[in-house]
């Protein structure tokens, strides 16, 4: 597997301006998490669902904030600028770019959830189990989410009971775990 100039340059930049990663983050008891799929990707049940509306998630944020000296218009622009210089380049296999597009998205996951406060709100549903076919891309919740939000201490007791219990699924090999919580 190659690692892109261009995924070490993000995550260089991600080092190097900690102002940027603590503006990776959804206001207080705002942030959403999903995973997997239940009736259609859990992406789309949440931008879909009336009673998420004022809730953040990953993608919101990312739009909604300005990189220093990168010449986009948002976070969200310049990523995928990123993702699309990667898939573009003749140099790299499919697996190469699929682990690429797995290491943005799990640094800018891990630092959205390391910058939650309050109250989470989660859409799961089924198959969140990481992945072990090399060209599909790796959960990004099991992998990476729930133990970083484990570790986060801002965040409140209703969020680690269900991350204790999400961890208990993923541990267990539980792929299916069809969980939608709305935090008040």
């Amino acid at each position: 597997m190659i690692i892109h100039k261009a995924t070490k340059d993000l995550l260089k930049f991600l080092q190097d301006h900690p102002e940027v990663r603590t503006r990776i983050r959804a206001d207080t008891n705002k942030t959403v998490l999903y995973s997997g799929e239940f009736f259609k990707a859990m992406w789309k049940e949440v931008r879909d669902d009336p009673a998420m509306a004022g809730k953040q998630t990953l993608e919101f944020v990312l739009n909604h904030r300005t990189p220093p000296g990168k010449g986009h218009a948002n976070l969200a622009d310049y990523v995928q600028a990123i993702l699309q210089e990667i898939e573009v380049d003749p140099t790299i296999d499919k697996v190469s770019v699929q682990a690429n597009h797995n290491i943005i998205w799990r640094a800018l996951s891990g630092i959205f959830a390391s910058n939650a406060v309050g109250k989470v709100s989660f859409q799961i549903g089924r198959g969140v189990l990481r992945q072990t076919d090399p060209t599909k891309k790796q959960n990004v919740f099991a992998a990476t989410e729930i133990d970083v939000l484990l570790r986060n201490p801002q965040v409140d007791a209703t969020t680690k009971d269900f991350l204790a219990y999400f961890k208990r699924c993923i541990q267990s090999k539980q792929a299916d775990i069809n969980l939608g919580f709305i935090s008040a």
